[in-house]
């Protein structure tokens, strides 16, 4: 079993700034059963019984000879996008401008250090020109439009129940009321 903590940190090259994160990871052997329901209750119990701290994600990997399970938890602050859709080490970042039939580089983001990138924000120091974005990761190379750079958020309330008015009793006279009652008689003989 691996237990994976990946930690936000800014990086910046003077041009783009982006939302990166570094990768602690820790391993344990754990006996498991056989089947896929096991390894998820292994990964669902180690989450829940060792939630992620503040502002980090993690993910508990659980694997038996051909299963893997992968179960992953929390929230980071000032995340605008999904750069990568599985956590993977980020070789570069290329924006690129179409001009004509040929595309060209007009700026490349290479990270300092060996860093995961998942859910992301990306930010421009001076005014960048561009079409799409390639994002080279460990997983392979992903298009990402300017469009996506900016997700809406996800509304965590909830809705609130909406008060029901409760209908107002006309007053009747007698007589309707007396009305009413014979219907109703009238009815349960028609019925027998």
């Amino acid at each position: 079993m691996k237990i994976v903590d990946l930690s936000p940190y800014v990086e910046n090259d003077g041009v783009v700034t982006a939302l990166l994160y570094k990768q602690e990871e820790k391993w344990s052997e754990v006996e498991v059963e056989e089947g896929l329901e096991s390894l998820l209750s292994v990964a669902g119990n180690t989450i829940s019984s060792n939630p992620p701290q503040v502002n980090v994600l993690r993910f508990v990997e659980v694997e038996a000879p051909g299963m893997k399970v992968t179960i992953g938890e929390g929230s980071v602050e000032g995340v605008e996008t999904v750069i990568s859709p599985i956590p993977a080490y980020l070789r570069s970042i290329k924006f690129v401008k179409v001009e004509g039939e040929s595309p060209v580089v007009v700026h490349e983001f290479k990270p300092g250090n060996p860093s995961i990138v998942y859910d992301s924000s990306i930010a421009f120091g001076k005014k960048l020109e561009y079409d799409l974005i390639l994002v080279e990761t460990s997983e392979g190379v992903r298009v990402v439009f300017p469009h996506e750079l900016l997700l809406e958020k996800v509304k965590t309330e909830t809705k609130k129940r909406r008060k029901r008015r409760k209908a107002r009793r006309s007053k009747k006279s007698k007589a309707e009321k007396k009305k009413k009652r014979r219907s109703g008689k009238k009815r349960r003989r028609a019925r027998r």
